[in-house]
C-alpha cells in the first residue's frame, strides 16, 4: 500500500512538473509573440499600439530587457519622457552594461538633473569600447552641473589642449577655477581667451568678479567698464560697476553708482534690493 501511494503521490508530482513546464513554454513563446508584435508597431510608427502591447508582454516577464527597453523606447517617441526615463533605469539596474540602454541614460539623464547616471552611463560607454574623447564634452558639463569643479576644470583643460579654439571652454575653465577659488589661475584662462578670440564683454565682467574675490576693486571697476563699452545694455553688470562704486571713499563715484540706480531701478530684480540701497545712498550723500 505504500508502495502503490508513493508511486501515485511522485505521478502526481511529475505531472504538476510537466504542466507547469508546459505552462512557462506556453508563456515564453507568448512572450516572444508581444515582443515581436510589439516591435513591428514601433517600427511602423504605431506608438501607443506598441506602449500596450510591450507593457502585456512585461506583466507576463518583468525583468525582460528588449521588453523595458523598447517600452521606454516607445514612450520617448511619444514624448513621455518621464515614463522613457524610468523604463531606461529599471533596464539600467538589471542590464549595467548595455551600450543601447546606457546610451539612452546619457541622452535622459540630464533632462532630470541625473549627472551622476549620466557620468556613469559615458563610464560604462567607455568601459566598453568607446574613446573617453568623443565625450569630453559631455563630461565637463556634467561634472559642472553635478558642481564637481575638479572633473570638470580636468575636462575643459582637456578639450582646450585638444583643440585651443573651443571658445566656450575657456568661460567653462574660468568659472569652475573661481568656484575653487583659484582666482587669478581664473583670470588667467580668461586673458588667454581675450587674447585669442578678441575683446569679450562676458569675459571682461568675469574678470572683474574675481578681482572683487581678490578685493582689487578698482581693477573690478575698469574691467566691468570694459565689459560695458561692449555690451551697454547689460543691467547686471551695470548694478554690479554700482555696487563696487558705492565701496570707494569717492563722492563722484557714489553719485554715479546712485545714477545707476535709479536708472535701472525699473528692470532690476528685487533681490538686488535697490529699494533699501537707493535711500541708504541718498542720505549718505545727504540728497
Amino acid at each position: 500500500m505504500r508502495y502503490t501511494t508513493a508511486r501515485y503521490i511522485t505521478s502526481t508530482l511529475l505531472l504538476a512538473g510537466l504542466l507547469f513546464m508546459i505552462g512557462c513554454g506556453e508563456k515564453a513563446a507568448d512572450v516572444g509573440k508581444l515582443t515581436a508584435e510589439g516591435r513591428r508597431a514601433l517600427d511602423s510608427g504605431d506608438f501607443n499600439k506598441a506602449v500596450n502591447i510591450f507593457k502585456k508582454a512585461l506583466r507576463e516577464k518583468p525583468s525582460d530587457r528588449d521588453l523595458l527597453y523598447y517600452l521606454g523606447l516607445s514612450f520617448k517617441k511619444l514624448d513621455i519622457y518621464d515614463s522613457a526615463y524610468t523604463y531606461f533605469r529599471r533596464a539600467k539596474i538589471l542590464y549595467v552594461h548595455d551600450r543601447e540602454i546606457n546610451r539612452e541614460i546619457i541622452e535622459m539623464a540630464p533632462m532630470y538633473e541625473d549627472y551622476e547616471d549620466a557620468i556613469n552611463a559615458i563610464a560604462v560607454m567607455v568601459l566598453t569600447g568607446d574613446n573617453e574623447k568623443m565625450y569630453w564634452p559631455k563630461l565637463a558639463d556634467f561634472h559642472y552641473r553635478n558642481m564637481n569643479m575638479y572633473m570638470t576644470v580636468k575636462y575643459c583643460k582637456l578639450i582646450i589642449a585638444d583643440d585651443p579654439e573651443s571658445k566656450d571652454y575657456y568661460l567653462y575653465l574660468s568659472r569652475a577655477l573661481s568656484q575653487m577659488g583659484k582666482f587669478e589661475e581664473s583670470s588667467n584662462v580668461l586673458f588667454d581667451a581675450l587674447e585669442r578670440f578678441g575683446p569679450s564683454s562676458e569675459a571682461y565682467a568675469n574678470i572683474a568678479v574675481n578681482y572683487i574675490s581678490l578685493n582689487n576693486i578698482p581693477k573690478a571697476e575698469e574691467f566691468f567698464r570694459k565689459s560695458l563699452a561692449i555690451n551697454p545694455k547689460s543691467i547686471p553688470t551695470w548694478i554690479n560697476l554700482a555696487n563696487i562704486l558705492t565701496e570707494q571713499d569717492d563722492r563722484a563715484k557714489k553719485e554715479e553708482a546712485l545714477g545707476i540706480f535709479k536708472q535701472y531701478y525699473e528692470q532690476t530684480p528685487p533681490a538686488y534690493k535697490l529699494d533699501s540701497i537707493i535711500p541708504a545712498l541718498e542720505a549718505e550723500l545727504g540728497e
